[in-house]
């Protein structure tokens, strides 16, 4: 199943996913993947974006609920499908804060991100999300290139705490984006809009992809995870 949402079918790719044990033993280019990550978007190899913006915090990916994966992937795909810009991690701040979840008892899945109450600039509105509390229950050991941010979190994010609700500062060369945005919020747009767009074309925005997704050229895209028109969920 995991597989499948990964797009790693072949007998070549197939081989980067596998099932887990305790204890727990991993190689150099291995790591912890819940499904529930997987089914909230997150697609190998990891977007150069997304591991800055677990950088720019000092998390840990597990550190993170499957709800911001979500939310970190309809922010990347608004910037790219819907505004025509790349993402960065400034933009991603100046929308979102990060919290600590004060029902969790384990730094895994213990953090999440909340879009910012009366920002200058509207941002999509939010989607609801039904509670999930035996997620980290369902994991594999996925190979992909080896990164610090993919080791399980055993305290919490480096960042220091008063840090996490700072307000971003964006230059004026951001003015043209965030005019964008706003008239995009005006007319009706969503995060179900944009997360419903990724989802029917088989895309997957935390992936790492040599072209942005407003180059998308339709069913055969290689930058879909199942390619062909049957594999569209409209």
């Amino acid at each position: 199943m995991v597989r499948q949402m990964l797009g790693l079918n072949s007998a070549s790719r197939a081989r980067q996913i596998r099932a887990g044990s305790l204890p727990l033993k991993l190689g150099y280019d291995e790591f912890v993947l819940f499904v529930g990550h997987a089914m909230a978007g997150l697609t190998l190899p990891l977007s150069s974006f997304f591991l800055l913006l677990l950088e720019a915090y000092g998390h840990q990916l597990q550190h993170l609920t499957p709800h911001s994966i979500t939310q970190v992937a309809i922010f990347v795909h608004m910037c790219e499908m819907f505004v025509g810009v790349k993402p960065c991690v400034s933009l991603f701040c100046y929308f979102f804060m990060l919290v600590k979840s004060g029902k969790s008892q384990d730094e895994i899945g213990g953090y999440y991100f909340q879009t910012r109450c009366g920002p200058p600039t509207p941002y999509l509105s939010d989607f609801g999300s039904g509670k999930w509390e035996d997620w980290r229950t369902d994991w594999v050991i996925a190979t992909t290139e080896s990164h610090e941010r993919l080791a399980l979190p055993t305290s919490g994010p480096s960042l220091a705490r008063k840090e996490w609700r700072a307000k971003e500062k964006l230059p004026e060369a951001f003015k043209p984006v965030l005019e964008k945005i706003g008239m995009l919020v005006k007319d009706g747009l969503t995060s179900m809009h944009v997360l419903g767009d990724f989802l029917k074309h088989r895309m997957a925005p935390l992936q790492r992809r040599r072209l942005a997704a407003w180059t998308y050229t339709g069913p055969d895209d290689c930058r879909r995870v199942q390619r062909g028109v049957d594999a569209d969920l409209s």
